[in-house]
């Protein structure tokens, strides 16, 4: 491909390529000459999926002080304090009972994981299939088996990657991984995204290479071009879905095979400042515009309006409004602070309004009254049936809900604007793969995010 060919028009929308195998998607030649190995931020989460699994791993280690060591620098890495070029968020949109505390849903079934470099980055988030444990071991195991597969093999095996098919064939790899890992700690089902940001050859501009499985999805969004999702063709846009099918799903769906029918490999380009991010469904279903009681699903034979007196939406329709909605709180927030958005401050204002959206609802399970004391089997059949009835006009959809997010470019520092590739060279660039003279000196940069067999 030309520098021509990538360089794309100011007033066109960079294009999204994307289909079911690596090959049926365009090809970006990538540096990797110049992949930094220098990480700037990494982060998992929620950290209470991995507070044992830290336990476990230190307790196995006290008697091995190599181990020890390795676990410590591990242990330092996944505590970093919070970047705001990188940062990721999950937290729990269902109700606390208000008696006992308890939060219905527990534990939060999604996970995610990020290392953020230099001029790269890689990001993976799960969300695990209905509730429990076993769904929270399995997005939790192909959370940090796919990381630590890609990060062992780009940063210390020295995998090449000259190209976005050879990203999306190594992340391919890594569902193999995740879904081993799943099988090895008894887990249950979870969808699995996976996306990387690398520096495209003899450009400016940067390719996102992003494979999924499921509906936890990626989105790019650009300060010139606005909201743009990546992943769009894991689902049809012009047909009805179905918010309780996930659409697939690694882990033991039938006997001990994954449930790949949606698999999808995606690529685009963007430009230094753009954010990428990834979110589970807890997030993107929460400005579809149906669930948001703003419209009424429509149909091609039908009227523009409703006997509800609310707008009819077509699937595809939908699917724009969602996005412009969600542009919309970031610009809103923009306009607020008076300045541009970073990839933390977008996190947190995607998961404030999606809490802010569905706190109706949960103020009405809350409802102390329901709670005073032991009903009867047709008193509580009763109040069950109010509650329905209570939250069927309000809006929102009470879930687990995560958020991921990296603005691309050459890092500098978290409050300086990115840069981007002709403003260095490969022979300032101290930290880049072709220059690290053995794999021991990068355990500070490249340590594995957990010792799977201590899991």
């Amino acid at each position: 491909m030309t520098l021509r060919e990538m360089e794309r028009s100011p007033f066109t929308p960079p294009e999204v390529w994307g289909g079911r195998t690596a090959e049926e998607v365009k090809e970006f030649s990538v540096d990797y000459s110049l992949l930094s190995s220098e990480v700037f931020s990494a982060g998992r989460g929620p950290e209470r999926n991995f507070d044992y699994e830290l336990r476990n791993v230190l307790d196995v280690c006290n008697n091995n002080t190599e181990k020890r060591q390795e676990a410590d620098v591990n242990h330092r890495l996944w505590n970093l304090q919070p970047n705001r070029k990188a940062y990721g968020t999950s937290l729990s949109l269902y109700d606390r009972n208000p008696v006992t505390g308890k939060v219905s849903g527990d534990p939060i079934a999604d996970s995610y994981a990020y290392i953020a470099r230099r001029n790269n980055s890689l990001m993976v988030i799960a969300d695990g299939v209905n509730w429990g444990d076993k769904s929270m071991i399995a997005a939790r195991c192909a959370v940090c088996a796919s990381i630590n597969y890609l990060n062992d093999a780009v940063f210390a095996n020295f995998h090449a990657i000259y190209s976005t098919k050879d990203a999306l064939l190594l992340m391919r790899k890594a569902f193999d991984v995740a879904h081993e890992s799943i099988l090895q700690h008894n887990g249950g089902l979870t969808t699995l995204n996976i996306t990387m940001v690398l520096p495209i050859h003899s450009s400016t501009q940067y390719a996102v290479c992003s494979v999924n499985v499921g509906d936890s999805l990626t989105y790019v969004f650009s300060k010139r071009y606005g909201m743009n999702e990546l992943s769009v063709a894991s689902h049809d846009i012009n047909k009805e879905r179905n918010m309780k099918d996930v659409g697939g799903a690694i882990g033991p769906v039938d006997g001990s095979q994954p449930y790949l029918t949606n698999l999808t490999f995606s690529v685009t380009t963007c430009e230094p400042g753009d954010i990428v991010f990834q979110t589970t469904d807890g997030i993107s279903d929460n400005f579809d515009p149906v669930v948001t009681k703003l419209a009424v699903p429509g149909r091609r034979d039908s009227t523009l309006q409703s006997v509800e007196e609310k707008a009819e939406m077509l699937p595809h329709e939908r699917h724009m409004f969602a996005m412009k909605g969600m542009e919309r709180v970031i610009h809103e927030y923009e306009l607020v602070t008076e300045h541009d958005i970073s990839a933390q401050e977008l996190c947190k204002a995607l998961s404030n309004h999606v809490t802010s959206l569905t706190q109706p609802k949960r103020l009405v399970i809350e409802n102390p009254v329901y709670y005073r004391r032991q009903f009867k089997k047709k008193e509580r059949k009763k109040i069950e049936e109010t509650i329905r009835n209570a939250m069927r006009p309000l809006p929102g959809k009470l879930d687990h809900a995560t958020v991921l997010a990296y603005e691309v470019g050459v890092y500098r520092d978290e409050n300086s604007p990115n840069r981007s590739l002709d403003d260095i060279s490969s022979a300032q660039d101290s930290c880049c793969v072709s220059h690290r003279s053995s794999v021991s000196s990068t355990i500070e940069t490249s340590p594995s995010l957990v010792f799977e067999s201590d899991v």
